[in-house]
Order: C-alpha cells, then structure tokens, then sequence
C-alpha cells in the first residue's frame, strides 16, 4: 500500500508529470493549469488549487449571454446528471456570464498518488462530457458557432 501524503504544489505538480497530465503554472494566479482542457472550444480556465484542506479542481466556460436564461433552467438537471462535479453560475457586470465547474477532495488524511491520479482524470472526463453537453445546449461562447449560425440563416 503506497504511503498517504498530505500533499504540497511541487507533489501535485511531480504526479501530474509522473501521469502525463499537461499543466502549468501562470504568473497571474496560483492555480495549476491542466492544458487537456483549457484547450478546448468554450473553456476559459482550468486549473488545479492546493490549499490548506484540500485541493479544488476548477473550469470556467464563457456563455453567451442570450443562453443565461435556459441554461439557469437546466442547472438543476445538470448538477444531478454530473454528481461529481458542482456547476454554477457566475455572472459579474464588466465579464461574460460564466459557468463555474468545481470538484473538490479533502487531502488531511494524506493522499495517494493513485487517488489523485483517479481524482483528475475522473474530473477531465466528467468537465468533457458537460462541456459537450452544454456545446449541444448552444449555451457557450464560442466563435465557430456564431460562424455557423449565419450560414444556417443565409441558406433559408
């Protein structure tokens, strides 16, 4: 049985390489940021935060602000279909609206390599699935849709 380790940024960054796991590390925040999905269409920011109780595992998807009202209307069914992941909103004056995809686990005890390994990989996988969900709403902010739209419209 591996040795259970109350985790610090250089272990996570260490395990994260160890797993293959693309990330790096910005100068704006302190977040480790996990590149398989801040690549993707529609995802502003992902990152990984260590802090005192545990660690937190944060995406942020930028929404068109004309989808706010029926996305609000599918939150609740969006949070029980992705039980692993807590999803809000989060709508500030001066930004578009986002939608704030968090999963967090507690590292007191210690942690394992293997769950942190588990931990990420469960959390990209389930981000991926919303992601394509909310691509399939026609709720996030991204420019291929707008591109698509117009020519949808020109045809008819």
């Amino acid at each position: 049985m591996e040795m259970m380790n109350i985790p610090s940024s250089e272990m996570i960054m260490r395990w994260l390489q160890q797993a293959r796991i693309e990330h790096y590390i910005c100068d704006q925040c302190h977040g480790i940021h996990v590149v398989s999905l801040q690549s993707v269409d529609g995802v502003q920011e992902s990152r990984i935060f260590v802090e005192e109780e545990g660690l937190l595992f944060s995406s942020e998807l930028e929404l068109r602000p004309s989808a706010l009202l029926s996305l609000v209307a599918e939150l609740g069914r969006l949070n029980m279909e992705y039980p692993s992941l807590k999803i809000f909103l989060d709508v500030v004056d001066d930004n578009l609206p986002r939608l704030v995809v968090g999963h967090t686990v507690f590292t007191k005890a210690g942690l394992s390599a293997e769950q942190f390994v588990l931990f990420v990989q469960s959390t990209i996988a389930a981000t991926h699935e919303l992601v394509a969900e909310c691509e399939r709403l026609g709720v996030l902010n991204v420019a291929d849709a707008a591109e698509i739209d117009v020519s949808q419209e020109s045809v008819h």
